[in-house]
């Protein structure tokens, strides 16, 4: 996986859905172990109907598509200083880690495992943000420093004693799970198994499966959220019922006639545009 900045591919762009373009929509719907070449970790595809899909790899197998993925992700790190200071103009970053960081937070980095994540650096009266665009690799029990590559130039130069936060790319690491402390990232366009690469919507029209009651049933029912596993369910019954405060889905795309069984449902999913 080569540094670089984060791609954005716009399938169709003269707005027309046309027979000739439908081949090339194909790679939406296939999971590899072999990454697309023309594709990294977190690349987006916007379809004219206004689509959005992001590329992700596979943690854990998925065994069916009416859940939505999640972020298995921790922090990368937290500093409370920075290694070796850098200067107004450089576009890369020297951190010491340690062996309780990285992905599985045992220390081991692998190379440019970090891009499409972000990284945050502060003091009191300044802080900057950057995209990650590559990083070295790292060890187990390594006491050296590690080089981070930013998507832009620095502004204010950093001290050594500035503070630093690292999040790895959130799409590195897919997987339903059941969980009250993990984030839907996408609804999976095809099923996948570990360390397959594929593609998950992020945006705009697509088909769920409710859990709970069916979609529509009850009057002003629109706003629908993600449970603890990745189901879709009413907001009534997350924050009215419940009174919690769940990932937002989207809300429901058809007209509704309070009868249990005339909706679809497709809703216009709102995760990331």
């Amino acid at each position: 996986m080569s540094k670089g900045k984060a791609r954005t591919f716009q399938f169709g762009v003269d707005g027309m859905v046309k027979y000739e373009n439908a081949t090339m929509w194909d790679t939406l719907y296939e999971a590899s172990t072999t990454r697309n070449p023309l594709y990294n970790v977190g690349d987006r595809v916007q379809l004219p109907d206004g689509r959005v899909f992001r590329y992700g790899k596979c943690g854990a197998t998925i065994a069916d598509m009416k859940h939505g993925v999640k972020n298995h992700n921790l922090l990368i790190t937290e500093l409370d200083a920075i290694a070796v200071a850098a200067a107004v103009g450089q576009n890369y970053i020297d951190l010491t880690f340690a062996d309780t960081d990285g992905v599985a937070g045992d220390g081991v980095i692998a190379a440019d495992e970090l891009r499409g994540g972000l990284i945050s650096m502060y003091r009191s009266t300044d802080r900057q943000q950057r995209g990650i665009i590559g990083n070295e690799a790292r060890a187990a029990g390594d006491t050296g420093n590690t080089r981070v590559y930013l998507d832009a130039k620095l502004k204010v130069a950093i001290l050594e004693d500035d503070n630093v936060e690292v999040i790895g790319n959130p799409y590195s690491d897919l997987r339903v799970e059941n969980s009250l402390t993990t984030s839907v990232m996408g609804m999976p366009a095809v099923l996948a198994t570990v360390g397959q690469y594929f593609w998950v919507q992020t945006w705009g029209m697509c088909r769920i499966t409710p859990t709970g009651s069916e979609l529509g049933v009850n009057n002003d029912e629109r706003m629908f959220h993600f449970d603890a596993y990745g189901g879709v369910r009413s907001a009534q019954a997350s924050i009215v019922t419940e009174a919690k405060s769940e990932q937002i889905a989207g809300f429901i795309v058809e007209r509704t006639d309070n009868d249990a069984g005339s909706a679809a449902p497709f809703i216009n999913l709102q995760i990331n545009p």
